[in-house]
């Protein structure tokens, strides 16, 4: 089968024939136009500002009149007009290098991440399978409806440049007219997308226009690779900026010149290098670098979104005007090719035409997917899509780079590719005029743009409250001395004119709409989060999961506060965290990733708790306690008790990552509380502008080490554990000394397995911080048997003395910090006698205890535990055919040999708890092949020593 074969692109877009005007031109008069451009878009502005004509097509209107008088008309316009041809003879790869990478960058950078994951398929469906529809749809009109006798192929290529909306044109329509974040989002990011896939279908369909043949799998293979690597050189330049971005403190210069270069890298290296989509790989690259938008402080952001707004209207303003010019150049220099020029304005209009059918063919193809899939869609909202169906520069530039390339009449006539840019050309005035300029008469039209009933309703309490503000100005203006007309002040304040009169109780904010209420709960709550991540209490990794919470929880406000939802599962450790656990992963970088993970946990939830009370607060400030106002908070408690829950097992299990929480966020505040005073001595005058500059830098250098190397957390070494053991500091120095040399300390994230059931004994494991559960107890009871083990538990201790096999599943339950020693050194202690073994054995007792009747010990601590065991239990060792009796008073766990109940003949072995009264109800008891329940009272058992026993009687009878 063939494979698509290389060759050159006709990418040298518009490079005209050169006039005798421009050959006596000055290459500075570019600058003139350039100049003249941005003063024509400043004016534009200014006096569109307060309409709802988008300024875009004002340029574009603008710039064809400057070309008409330039090319149709026997008048010039000197040293602009040298300018004007300047520019439109231009070397096309250049223009569109210097300005894609601004505007996709831009539109991709400006959006919202949420949305763009909540808006994904259905842009990949109107991008993906949407383009390669209009693309057959268009070139099928094309080939069918007219004159021009073109072949299949030429006609789909033509199809392809005139499928694509142009993000530059439909970003700087939607942000003229204000529409809806959701809206915005699916047409935006649609646009951007399905611009860089057309570009990818045109260059296919130019390669076969020029006779290269293409098998059906090669194409294939030719757009998957077109457009998915595309996709990875975008997120290769953008993980490695931000990884960049991470070494970088406190400096915006840095910051925008890292974006601007790499946005220019990457567009060249998918280009031209790779022959891939540049634009596609721009919106993935804005993508990524929008994630880290909310990383940025609040001077630092606000800087960055006027920066990137400012060049992109720039570029905006100067492709539109230039976009006319050559939509001006390409109407008059039809006249030479065609001499019936009217009906060739026909054609124009009718694949105006052609072009609404097609988008709205695929929109209501498709129409059942995007109801579904993210937001939803609604038949209006899909009208708009099918309305912001624009086409702009981009799709200009195609065309005039196949009426470059064209000349040969075997593949592409001179005529053809002319026809191609008047064709564009004029498909790109007509959408921008008609599409463009009534836009936001659809949106009016459909209430699209009206106020909610809630949103009145808040129009109206603020007019009040900037009344009331303005009534308590005049009273205090009229016991000063100046006189004053209030009238005339009053004339000046028309926006606290209030009609009908305010209906809310009391001066409260009234909202009857439940979601909406949550919803400016949720809205108080970033901006709380965001004055926490300014003043340096929180980081920028919690920063992001903050706000990806209250994006979420707006989502599901019908439902209730799901804020909490989102962030409880963004606290949980990762699966592949059990991996750092492994002998695999090095200790160091184990520990790093565990408290890493910690850390940011402890962040979120004390920045959650902080800003749910500010936000409940402000609720109950302006709508009073009341109503909606009175479930709301409510919610909101409820979750900040979850969040409290989880700072307090934390606390329990690690109190170092506490204290280094705190830590960290007195330390910042210290200094920035610096910083403020050197400040203001600064406005005082009193020190000079070195010594404040030489002041200032040693804060930033202090404020950046704390960035890079916060407060460590110190975590327990072995003979720190081992030292504060109720029972292994009792043992004598020299026995501790030996432990703490073969002992390991090893850091667990929750889910790791210490041990499994079954497996041979190799270590015992001493929990110094954090907690153990053990799973699938051995023993086939009826009761829950999942018991959970805190710090200063000794587990595998009893399999150590016994000599058997681990006896049950032991995996973490949170972090934890385990102490391992080794078998030899528990061995070697055994043989020293001195009383050790019956310490040993008192101490796996407590866990014996709590795996063989979890349900009687579970409503103790283990400090409780230690306690009964070390005050209420008596230890005795039985010999071959000794007859015992129990009382019902008591628990007795058999720790070791073999014993034969008296009553039932059962043979019961180690380990085992014997049943007795106090044990009816809920403590089962073990046989040989099982365990069977306690029926009824008795007093006492007898049992039978089969072999050498050790048993433990615990008395319970006050506990």
């Amino acid at each position: 089968m063939a494979t698509v074969e290389e060759g050159p692109l006709p990418y040298n877009l518009w490079q005209g024939e050169s006039s005798s005007s421009s050959s006596s031109s000055n290459p500075s008069d570019a600058v003139l136009f350039g100049g003249i451009s941005l003063l024509i878009g400043v004016s534009c502005r200014t006096l569109l500002r307060r309409t709802t004509i988008p300024y875009t097509v004002v340029l574009l209107i603008i710039g064809i009149a400057l070309g008409s008088l330039e090319f149709g008309s026997i008048y010039r316009l000197g040293k602009l007009g040298n300018g004007i041809r300047l520019w439109a003879d231009i070397d096309a790869d250049l223009l569109l290098a210097v300005f894609l990478p601004i505007l996709i960058f831009e539109g991709a950078f400006s959006m919202e991440v949420h949305q763009i994951k909540k808006c994904m398929p259905q842009m990949l469906l109107l991008a993906g399978p949407g383009v390669l529809i209009s693309t057959v749809l268009i070139g099928a009109a094309v080939k069918v409806v007219f004159p021009y006798d073109w072949n299949w192929k030429t006609s789909l290529l033509l199809g392809a440049i005139l499928s694509a909306t142009d993000p530059v044109a439909v970003v700087a329509l939607l942000k003229d007219l204000g529409a809806s974040k959701k809206l915005s989002t699916i047409v935006e990011g649609e646009s951007m997308m399905n611009d860089g896939a057309a570009i990818v279908v045109y260059q296919l369909f130019y390669r076969m226009v020029l006779g290269k043949s293409s098998g059906c799998v090669a194409v294939l293979e030719y757009l998957a690779e077109g457009s998915l690597g595309s996709v990875i050189i975008g997120l290769v330049f953008g993980m490695a900026s931000l990884l960049w971005l991470r070494f970088i403190y406190n400096d915006t210069l840095t910051d925008f010149s890292l974006a601007l270069t790499v946005s220019y890298i990457a567009y060249y290296t998918a280009q031209e290098e790779a022959e891939a989509s540049g634009i596609l790989t721009l919106v993935a690259l804005g993508m990524v670098f929008a994630m880290s938008k909310d990383t940025h402080r609040a001077g630092g952001k606000q800087s960055l979104d006027e920066f990137w707004e400012m060049i992109a209207y720039i570029a905006n303003t100067l492709i539109f005007i230039l976009s006319g010019v050559i939509i001006a150049q390409s109407i008059f220099s039809i006249g030479n090719l065609d001499n019936n020029t009217g009906r060739s304005w026909g054609y124009v209009f009718l694949l105006y035409i052609i072009l609404q059918v097609a988008r709205a063919i695929v929109v209501f193809a498709f129409y059942p997917a995007l109801c579904y899939f993210g937001y939803g869609l609604n038949w209006k909202e899909a009208i708009i899509i099918i309305w912001s169906g624009l086409r702009g520069a981009v799709g200009l530039a195609l065309s005039i780079s196949i009426k470059d390339a064209s000349g040969d009449p075997t593949y592409l006539s001179s005529e053809t590719g002319a026809m191609f840019v008047f064709l564009t050309g004029g498909s790109v005035l007509l959408t921008l005029i008609i599409n463009g300029s009534t836009t936001q008469l659809l949106l009016s039209l459909f209430g699209m743009d009206a106020l909610s009933e809630s949103e009145k309703t808040m129009v109206n309490y603020a007019k009040h409250q900037l009344l009331r503000k303005a009534e308590e100005f005049s009273r205090i203006c009229n016991g000063s001395n100046n006189p004053f007309d209030w009238t005339t002040v009053g004339g000046y304040a028309t926006c606290i004119t209030v009609w009908p009169p305010c209906t809310t109780n009391h001066g409260y904010l009234e909202i009857d709409d439940i979601k909406t209420m949550r919803v400016c709960f949720l809205k108080a709550t970033r901006e709380a989060y965001w004055s926490t991540f300014n003043e340096g209490r929180i980081t920028e990794s919690s920063i992001s999961v903050l706000m990806e919470s209250i994006d979420e929880a707006i989502d599901l406000a019908t439902q209730g506060l799901h804020d909490w939802n989102y962030i409880s599962t963004r606290l949980n450790f990762p699966g592949y965290y059990k991996f750092f656990s492994t002998s695999v992963c090095p200790p160091r970088l184990t520990r790093w990733f565990v408290l890493k993970k910690l850390q940011d946990s402890c962040h979120i939830c004390s920045a959650f708790i902080h800003a749910h009370r500010i936000a409940r607060q402000l609720l109950l400030d302006y709508t009073g306690d009341t109503g909606n106002a009175a479930i709301v908070v409510a919610e909101s408690e409820v979750e900040e008790l979850e969040a409290r829950k989880f700072l307090e097992n934390v606390k329990n299990s690690m109190p170092e990552i506490i204290h280094q929480t705190e830590s960290r966020q007195v330390t910042f505040s210290m200094l920035k509380c610096l910083d403020e005073c050197l400040s203001d001595m600064e406005k005082d005058g009193i020190l000079t502008e070195k010594v404040v500059l030489h002041v200032h830098d040693l804060l930033q250098n202090d404020l950046e080490k704390l960035l890079r190397s916060p407060p460590s957390v110190r975590i327990p070494k072995p003979g720190d554990v081992l030292s504060i053991h109720p029972l292994l500091a009792k043992l004598s120095p020299a026995i501790q000394s030996d432990l703490e040399c073969s002992a390991n300390s090893i850091l667990k994230a929750p889910g790791c397995t210490l041990y499994t059931k079954g497996s041979n004994l190799t270590s015992v494991w001493l929990i110094g911080n954090g907690s153990v559960m053990s799973r699938r107890s051995p023993f086939p009871i009826h009761c829950h048997v999942d018991s959970t083990y805190h710090r200063g538990s000794v587990l595998g201790l009893y399999e150590a003395l016994v000599g058997k096999p681990y006896l049950s599943n032991m995996v973490t339950d949170s972090v934890a910090l385990c102490v391992e020693i080794k078998l030899e050194s528990i061995i070697s202690v055994l043989a020293r006698g001195n009383g050790v073994e019956e310490l040993l054995w008192k101490e796996c007792t407590i866990v014996v205890s709590k795996l063989l009747a979890p349900d009687m010990f579970k409503k103790f601590s283990m400090q409780e535990v230690r306690s009964i065991v070390d005050e209420r239990s008596v230890m005795n060792t039985f010999s071959s055919q000794e007859i015992i009796e129990t009382s019902h008073h008591s628990i007795n766990f058999l720790l070791s040999g073999c014993l034969r109940d008296q009553s039932t003949e059962q043979l019961i072995e180690c380990p085992a708890v014997l049943p007795c009264s106090i044990l009816s109800e809920s403590i089962p008891y073990s046989s040989a092949n099982g365990m069977a329940e306690s029926s009824g009272s008795c007093s006492y058992s007898k049992y039978k020593v089969v072999k050498p026993a050790r048993i433990v009687r615990i008395d319970i009878s006050a506990a």
